[in-house]
């Protein structure tokens, strides 16, 4: 029995996880709207703006972007093509590996990834409560 116990409260647990999840992913869809972006829209623009200079700055190989971005492959690649479509990004052959492609921010990806950042920003601080931890479930609505 207390295997069975301990086995209902993880996956109560993971319930919990996944419903602040959706719930954060939905309201930040509803912030993000008003600048034409969704949440993997801005997930990618995110890790875009945060890249490390040294490494070439705030580019990376789709391969690269694909390891930090929740998204498969294909979906990623699709996404990709419609944010240059946009002019939101821009693909470069890579100069290191000619065979690769290199992804970065364009001026107008930096102004619109600018404008939306401080309402994600207010989405996560109040979804995500100082203090919460959605391993445990305390602090979370």
């Amino acid at each position: 029995m207390t295997g069975d116990r301990n086995e209902r409260a993880l996956v109560t647990e993971w319930r919990e996880i996944l419903a602040v999840h959706a719930r954060t992913a939905c309201e930040i869809d509803r912030e993000l709207h008003q600048f034409g972006l969704g949440a993997s829209d801005f997930e990618v623009l995110d890790v875009l703006a945060d890249g490390d200079p040294q490494d070439g700055g705030c580019s990376f190989r789709v391969q690269e972007l694909a390891d930090r971005v929740h998204l498969s492959q294909s979906a990623l690649s699709r996404l990709v093509a419609r944010l240059e479509k946009e002019g939101l990004v821009g693909r470069d052959i890579c100069s290191e590996d000619r065979r690769g492609v290199r992804v970065a921010l364009t001026p107008e990806g930096w102004e619109r990834y600018e404008k939306a950042r401080p309402g994600h920003l207010a989405v996560l601080e109040r979804m995500l409560p100082k203090g919460a931890n959605p391993l445990t479930g305390t602090g979370l609505t």
